[in-house]
């Protein structure tokens, strides 16, 4: 596994009443879960509290849930998390190919800054060295990205 770390942009410098989501699904709920919390907890030690979850029963929905809110609630930063685990069936391919195209649409169709990390691994194993608040910083750099451009 890579031992890439990203770096922390200038985001103290935000607003901290940046409205923020986090859709989850609850599949795999004890890593899934685990990915959200450490993600929001690493916001809410910024000082960034303005933060709703949802949850969908599987990553399939993730795009879905991403989609109505993208319409209807205006957030400025949006946080997709999940696990696939490959088994013995190519259902694994099917699922992470339609999720990251669904999620892909929407980033393509609404000027919002959404972070996809939708854990795709093949084992436990994978999944928890993958677990880390790298994704919410990601998507406080993207932030600070285009308040800087705007």
């Amino acid at each position: 596994m890579s031992t890439y770390k990203i770096q922390a942009s200038d985001y103290f410098k935000m607003a901290k009443n940046i409205k923020i989501c986090t859709i989850t699904s609850s599949f795999n709920s004890e890593y899934s879960f685990a990915l959200e919390k450490k993600n929001t907890d690493f916001l809410k030690a910024q000082w960034f509290t303005n933060i709703d979850s949802y949850q969908v029963p599987w990553a399939f929905e993730i795009p879905w849930m991403l989609a109505r809110l993208l319409k209807t609630w205006g957030y400025d930063l949006y946080l997709c998390f999940g696990v696939v685990v490959k088994w013995e069936t190519p259902h694994f391919d099917y699922v992470c190919a339609e999720v990251a195209r669904g999620v892909m649409n929407m980033t393509i169709q609404y000027p919002m800054p959404i972070i996809f990390w939708i854990l795709t691994c093949n084992n436990f194993d994978q999944v928890k060295a993958r677990i880390s608040e790298n994704y919410a910083i990601a998507g406080l750099n993207l932030l600070v990205e285009i308040v800087e451009k705007t």
